[in-house]
Formats: C-alpha cells, sequence, structure tokens
C-alpha cells in the first residue's frame, strides 16, 4: 500500500495512534509495510497486526473480546506450527532490512518498536518482527531468514520473557549478530515497574536521563549496561563453534539484496533528519540568546518555551544531547551579556530547572488567545440532544472547535480553569463539569488524555468530534 491513506484507514489509524500514544508517523508506515490493518471481527471494529504467515487481532476501543465467558485482549489467527511463525519477515527478505528488532510478546511492542525508531530516525533502517508470546519455537526456515542480519531482541521485564530471550537468542546466535535489551528496573511515569517495550514508550524522566541506553532503543551499534551481546555461534555439521562477539565478521556470506525500500513503494526517511533537528536547535538558541545585560532569565525561558515545543511536535523528549546542543549554542552566542559572577554551570542548572516548569509550550498560549477571541464572533455551534442548550456550554464548545481548528493533528490542550474564560458566568469546576458532559454524554468532544487534578498539573487533551 503507497501515498495517501484513504479516509476511513486514515481515521482508524489516528484513533489507534491516541488510544495508544504511538507516534501517527509509526502506526503510517506499519501499515505501508502490510504489517497493520483494520477489519471487524465479531461484529466490533478491530486492529490486526501481520502478514501473510501469521497475525492477531485486538479491539480498537481496547476492550477484551467476550468469547466463551473468557476476556482475552488478543486473538490469533493461526494454530499449531503456524503459530510460531514471526511476523514481519517478509517485509524484512522484500527489502533486505539488515537490521531487525524482535518483539518476543505481541503487537502493541511491535508498534512500539517502529514508535522508538522513528523518534530516533532509525525508522528507514530498521525491520520489525514480532512472535505472538514468548512461548514461540523458532522454525528452522525462519531462523534461517535472520542469517547474516543484526538483531536487537526485546523481550518482557519478567523472568519469562527474559529466559525467552536468551532462548531465542541463542537459536538466532548461529545465523546473526544478536543483541538482548533488558528492560528490568525501569519505571512508567506514573510510578509503575515498565513491563515490556510498550511500557517503555511511558519511561519516567529520570530513568531516561540516566540511562544513556535508552537514549538508542533502536540503534544497533549503541552499547550499555542493558544491551547484552550473544557470542556467534557458527554450526558445522557435527558441531557448533562459539565466535567471540567482538569480532565483526561472519564466515559465512550474506545473502543478496532483495531489492530497495524505494522499489516497493515503502517512505524511506532522511538520514540526515537528525541533522535538520540539530539545526533547529541551534537556531532557536541564537533567536533566543542575549543581546544587553539582565535579559537572561527572560531569554532562557524563552527558549524553553520553544524547545517544548519542538518536544510536542515531535512527539518525544529531547534527549539530553539535544538539549546541551541548543543550550551550548545559546550559552556562546550570549556570553558578552551574562553575568561575569555566574559561571556555565549556573546557567545550565538554571535551564534545565526551568524546562521542567514549562506548561504552556510556544504557540500553545497564543492559540487560545486567538480561539476566545473567535468565539465572540464566529457562530456558536449548536449541541446535539439539547434544544436551546445554554449560552455557556455553547461558548466552551465553540472554543473547543476553534482550538481544533489551529491544531495540526486535531488534538489540543485546555485545562478547566482556560475554559472558564469562554464565559464570564464559569469557574474552573463548572467548567469542568460542562467538558465531562460534552465527552461523555453529547458527543461535542473526547478526552484524548485526561490531565492532572493539582495545581501546575498537565491540562487535558481533547478532539474535537463535530464537523469544524
Amino acid at each position: 500500500m503507497n501515498g495517501t491513506l484513504p479516509c476511513r484507514m486514515a481515521a482508524q489509524a489516528d484513533k489507534l495512534a491516541v488510544a495508544l500514544v504511538i507516534n501517527r508517523t509509526a502506526i503510517e508506515e506499519a501499515i505501508h509495510r502490510d504489517l497493520l490493518t483494520f477489519k471487524k471481527h465479531r461484529g466490533v471494529a478491530c486492529w490486526r497486526f501481520g502478514d501473510t504467515r501469521n497475525g492477531c487481532l485486538r479491539r480498537l476501543d481496547g476492550q477484551p473480546f467476550a468469547i466463551n465467558g473468557e476476556r482475552p485482549k488478543a486473538l490469533a489467527e493461526t494454530r499449531g506450527e503456524a503459530w510460531h511463525r514471526l511476523i514481519g519477515l517478509d517485509d524484512v527478505l522484500a527489502n533486505d532490512r539488515r537490521e531487525i528488532l524482535l518483539t518476543l510478546e505481541g503487537s502493541k511492542d511491535a508498534l512500539s518498536a517502529l514508535h522508538f525508531a522513528k523518534a530516533e530516525n532509525t525508522l528507514s533502517q530498521v525491520g520489525v518482527a514480532v512472535a505472538l508470546s514468548a512461548s514461540v519455537n523458532l522454525l528452522a526456515d525462519d531462523i534461517e531468514k535472520f542469517r547474516g542480519r543484526r538483531v536487537r531482541i526485546f523481550g518482557d521485564a519478567d523472568t519469562i520473557g527474559q529466559r525467552a530471550a536468551s532462548k531465542i537468542g541463542d537459536q538466532l546466535a548461529a545465523v546473526a549478530k544478536v543483541q538482548i535489551f533488558d528492560l528490568a528496573g525501569l519505571h512508567c511515569e506514573e510510578g509503575s515497574l515498565v513491563k515490556d517495550l510498550f511500557d517503555l514508550s511511558r519511561i519516567d524522566y529520570d530513568d531516561f536521563e540516566a540511562n544513556r541506553d535508552l537514549w538508542s532503543v533502536t540503534d544497533l551499534d549503541s552499547k550499555g549496561e542493558r544491551v547484552k551481546t550473544i557470542p556467534t555461534r557458527i554450526c558445522f555439521s557435527g558441531f557448533s563453534k562459539i565466535i567471540p562477539s567482538k569480532q565483526e565478521f561472519f564466515l559465512l556470506p550474506p545473502p543478496l539484496p532483495h531489492g530497495s525500500p524505494e522499489s516497493h513503494g515503502f517512505p524511506v526517511y532522511p538520514v540526515s533528519s537528525s541533522q535538520e533537528l540539530e539545526k533547529e536547535l541551534e537556531e532557536l538558541a541564537k533567536s533566543n540568546a542575549c543581546v544587553s545585560r539582565h535579559t537572561a532569565r527572560t531569554r532562557r525561558w524563552k527558549l524553553d518555551r520553544d524547545l517544548m515545543a519542538v518536544q510536542k511536535r515531535i512527539s518525544r523528549k529531547l534527549n539530553p544531547k539535544e538539549l546541551m546542543t541548543s543550550f551550548d549554542q545559546w550559552h556562546r552566542t550570549s556570553q558578552p551579556h551574562l553575568d561575569p559572577k555566574k559561571t556555565r554551570d549556573d546557567y545550565l542548572g538554571a535551564f534545565l530547572a526551568e524546562l521542567g516548569k514549562v506548561r504552556v509550550p510556544t504557540g500553545e498560549g497564543e492559540a487560545l488567545k486567538i480561539a476566545l477571541a473567535r468565539i465572540s464572533t464566529s457562530p456558536l455551534p449548536e449541541i446535539p440532544g439539547i434544544a436551546n442548550a445554554p449560552e455557556s456550554w455553547r461558548k466552551v464548545a465553540a472554543l473547543h472547535r476553534e482550538l481544533a481548528r489551529q491544531s495540526a493533528n486535531g488534538t489540543y490542550f485546555l485545562s478547566c480553569r482556560d475554559a472558564a474564560r469562554a464565559h464570564h458566568c464559569l469557574n474552573k469546576d463548572s467548567a469542568c463539569n460542562i467538558n465531562h458532559a460534552l465527552a461523555s454524554r453529547l458527543g461535542v468532544i473526547e478526552f484524548v488524555r485526561v490531565g492532572e487534578a493539582r495545581p501546575g498539573g498537565k491540562a487535558s487533551e481533547f478532539r474535537y468530534l463535530l464537523p469544524l
């Protein structure tokens, strides 16, 4: 499948991206690789991750299936030997993808692998292979398809997942260079332990900052404490021999190429994109540099807001290296106007501390001002099912509509306190009640992510459901 997605499929892709909080480009890449489709099963809208060899289904609304008194979250399409076949190897061979991310326990981990690849600018380089469970036994012809390639295996963080990763790693070491990525001991943002690669996309920032391996999850050249290399095992008739992992060669030649991504119409993402991001970060630093004394705090805060806007646009947090690229440029350019009594470390500490305090990235505050101005001059939307709805309700709905019109991806943030600015009779509590009514009962908006009910907490994220 090539080109722009059909409207219905694009809407389903958007819904899946929002539900899983997976980068929309990663979802689209899975579709273009013929690994992700949408269909109805048992009368329910589902997404299927699979190829012609194997696949599984999950409900698009995230709910479990109800089958014979059981409530499985995913349904495998195959049984017997076919159930053990790895998904994704057709794409790997057809496009000669030399580096493979192998996830061992399901489809959400596979989409997460593409999510990280997009964030780390490796999407055009890596293939994805997927086992439906840690209990799969690799088939001989599947193992052969890895010959001459490099593989990074992601098992679950529990004992079963780690044992499965080691077992499969040993099997593949006969034909490929194998790494195992260890997820144990990491925490999600809400404090729970990371269980799998899908959870890793919700990593706590402190864990992320302290683990250099997490900066390059999909880069097989990266090495660290969490990356274990399996010694290459070359098999001959009757015996096998272990080749030390530090050797960078194979005794058997790799297979001939089977074509290229371009020849099959798959999008090829530019290698220079990381360089373009670096250039953008440097330009933001220059534009926010101090041009006179006593402006460091103001200019630095503007830079922090600009960097938070970049993070929102690329759907990931800037890593420490990228943040330092911007800070170093800002400090060099601002140097003639900085306080000589303060050191570089003083300014660096303030830069990083203030970055975490940004609640409104560049553009969001301006979007709210524009939206509030427009609702006073534009016709107010009707509330479905409620004739003569209160003006305050229609004003809040109009505010959602105007924010949606300014959004590039259809979603936007709005706090209850800001929603109350839509009408003079509202406060944050009454605005909160209206938001919930518009979402849960009336179908005007939907919550993409519920915000934090505390002072300074993150605003809720919404999608407007009525015509714009």
